[in-house]
């Protein structure tokens, strides 16, 4: 029995799957260049002179004697202390997904006894609420803090920023209605 998703022409086949690969290729490529920069001198991977510095190693040759180096793992983690912004992040993911699964399975467990149709509004909620990201959910109050200059005045923050006054007004006139 032949069925409907295999009699797809090979055309469309060969033209998803080169769809897919090339988005792949062009999605992963600034992750792929910097893992690779990571290998390399500042000199190489922040060249102005020639960007093809970053792929021959030529100051990396230079300085280290090879065309990779692991000094900037020992850098970030010794100089610039790399280890404290790990071990926070250890802490909170620690937490939040003993928290988060606690609290989950409380609920889920409730809901899947419930009979009420509010059950199921109450489960769409709060799917709603976690797909969210957490900076819609707080960027609503952070206008009053501000504006009652509790963590200082907005204006300013914009205008270092390269902003001027009115367009930071009307930011916000669109932020609130």
């Amino acid at each position: 029995m032949e069925y409907g998703l295999d009699k797809r022409s090979n055309a469309l086949k060969i033209f998803n799957t080169t769809f897919i690969i090339v988005w792949l290729l062009v999605a992963c490529f600034p992750f792929i260049w910097t893992f690779w920069g990571s290998f390399k001198v500042r000199a190489d991977f922040f060249s102005r002179a020639d960007w093809w510095y970053a792929i021959s190693a030529f100051n990396t040759l230079i300085e280290t004697g090879g065309k990779f180096t692991s000094n900037a793992y020992s850098q970030a983690w010794t100089e610039g202390e790399f280890w404290k912004a790990s071990r926070n992040t250890v802490i909170v993911t620690f937490f939040v997904v003993t928290i988060s699964l606690f609290l989950g399975t409380l609920g889920a467990y409730a809901l899947s006894r419930s009979t009420r149709n509010y059950a199921f509004w109450i489960l769409i909620a709060a799917l709603i609420f976690r797909a969210m990201p957490h900076i819609t959910l707080v960027s609503g109050y952070l206008f009053p803090f501000f504006q009652l200059q509790i963590w200082g005045n907005i204006t300013n923050y914009y205008c270092c920023a390269g902003g001027n006054k009115s367009t930071f007004y009307f930011m916000v006139a669109i932020f609130i209605f």
